[in-house]
Formats: C-alpha cells, structure tokens, sequence
C-alpha cells in the first residue's frame, strides 16, 4: 500500500490549536493511519527529534529545503546541499524536495533557468550516494519558473535523475487542471502532495491569513483533500491505475481545524483507495 504522510508542520499546528504535546499529536497522526512525515529541514537540525519519531512509529519520509541557484555562491550550496542530505539521511528520509530558487526583477530568465538546472544537477549527483531522489514541485509562486506544469517538464526534462513531487492543489493557482498536468508529468511523478482549494470563505483564519490569491485574483482556502474543487480523488485513482506506488503526502497548511482536517483527509484518500481496489 501507498505510504500516507502528513506534513510535520501540521502536527505542530495542531498542538498549537489544542494544547497537546507533540508526542500526543503523532500518536494520533498515527493512529489515523499516518506512517510518514514531510518535514521542514530546519526542524530536524533537533537530532533528538528521532528518538521521539521513532517510538511514535513514525519517520520522516521526504524533507523539504529551500535554495537559491540562481544567486547563491556554488561554494555556499554545496556547504548546504551536503549538510540537508546528511540531515535528510539521518533521519531516513529517501525524497529530498527542493526549491531551487526563483526568478526576481533584474533576472534573466534564461540564465537564471540555466543555473537552477545546474544547481538541481548538482544536487541530483549529491543525492543518489546517499540513496535519495530529489523532487521539486509546482511551486505555488509566480516568480518560480517551475509554478506550471510546462515550467516543471522543462527542468525535469533537462535535470537527470530529477523527480516529480506532484502537488494537486498548486496547479489551481495558476489556473491550470491537476489533471491534465498530471498527463504530462506522470513520466517523472514519484512523489505526490494530496493538497485541496475551496473558495468557502468560511475556511478563512480569524486573520485572514491562510487565504491566497490565484493568478485571477480569487482567493482559495486551505480544506482537507477533497473538501474543494481540485479533483484530487480522480488524480489519485488516476495514479493508483498508471501503477503509481509511490507516498501520498496530505497538505492543509493554515488548516483552522488541523486535526479535523487530517482525519477527514485520510478517511477520504483511503475511501479512494478502496474504490480503485473494488473496480
């Protein structure tokens, strides 16, 4: 069975929302059915977080880390390429995400694309000695030449043994189907984030501030896998067919209700499982 993460950050934001210890908030991750975290690179430069992950029965499946190819000194990235992978390693991650950087004003576009490809290169190389894929996703930003699913196939195609980590919820920001992007990127998908958008403003935080505009302007929530209009259960019965057997990763950053949203999250993917394996 496809293994089922849940992002680090929501386990803390939960704890947040409820006042529970950490401990008790991946038990009951957990116990949901959650196996696998997605985990920011900077919360596991706590190497005792493992002992705790470890007895909860959980581990950290793909770790995500920011760079700057464009404009970063190579003798800075290659310091930082190598201390993520020996974090990530240590951890026993096996994906590494990374984005690469983006395009500001001032670039150009062309070089800027070219030194993350370098960059991204680099990296890939780094990573299989320690047994890892890197991934990169459509990054939900208009400055990341990689937001669109053409921008993603240009440096997958032209990054050797770069992966795809694809995110069902990022495509509707820039306005495009998850599902036809899933065509056109499933060659290099090894990875998926199950991320949902609804326009049900009643998902709003008290500040407003889990709230983002798409590329028309209209704001989208964050709602549990498929509470919104993303299609995520078709994608994922989609990719169950092609044979997918990679991890299923669920998103809800800024969630009002992380706890809810988790539960409801993986009820839902498994019932979508369910209906693949029935016919």
């Amino acid at each position: 069975m496809n293994r089922i993460n849940i992002f680090l950050e929501h386990i803390y934001e939960a704890c947040g929302q409820r006042g529970i210890t950490l401990e008790q908030m991946l038990n009951e991750a957990r116990e949901m059915g959650y196996s696998g975290l997605e985990c920011d690179i900077w919360r596991l430069e706590d190497r005792s977080l493992k002992p705790l992950l470890d007895r909860c029965g959980m581990r950290a499946a793909s770790v995500y880390a920011q760079f700057d190819f464009p404009h970063e000194s190579e003798e800075n990235l290659s310091e930082r390429m190598t201390a993520c992978l020996e974090t990530a390693a240590y951890f026993g991650a096996d994906r590494l995400l990374a984005i690469p950087g983006f395009v500001c004003g001032g670039d150009d576009r062309d070089t800027a694309c070219g030194r993350i490809c370098a960059g991204l290169s680099e990296l890939c190389a780094h990573a299989e000695k320690y047994g890892m894929t890197v991934v990169i996703e459509d990054f939900d930003d208009i400055n990341a030449p990689y937001s669109t699913a053409a921008g993603l196939e240009y440096f997958l195609r032209n990054v050797r043994g770069l992966g795809c980590a694809f995110d069902t919820g990022n495509f509707a920001y820039s306005l495009e189907s998850a599902a036809e992007a899933y065509e056109l990127l499933r060659p290099w998908t090894v990875h998926a984030h199950l991320k949902d958008r609804s326009r049900d403003a009643s998902r709003a935080s008290l500040d407003g501030g889990n709230a983002k505009a798409d590329l028309n302007g209209e704001m989208m929530y964050p709602c549990e896998a498929g509470g919104g209009y993303a299609g995520v259960g078709d994608v994922v019965k989609k990719m169950l067919k092609d044979g997918y057997k990679g991890d299923f990763s669920i998103e809800h950053f800024g969630a009002v209700d992380q706890t809810g949203y988790m539960k409801r999250s993986i009820e839902n993917l498994l019932g979508w499982i369910k209906e693949y394996e029935n016919g």
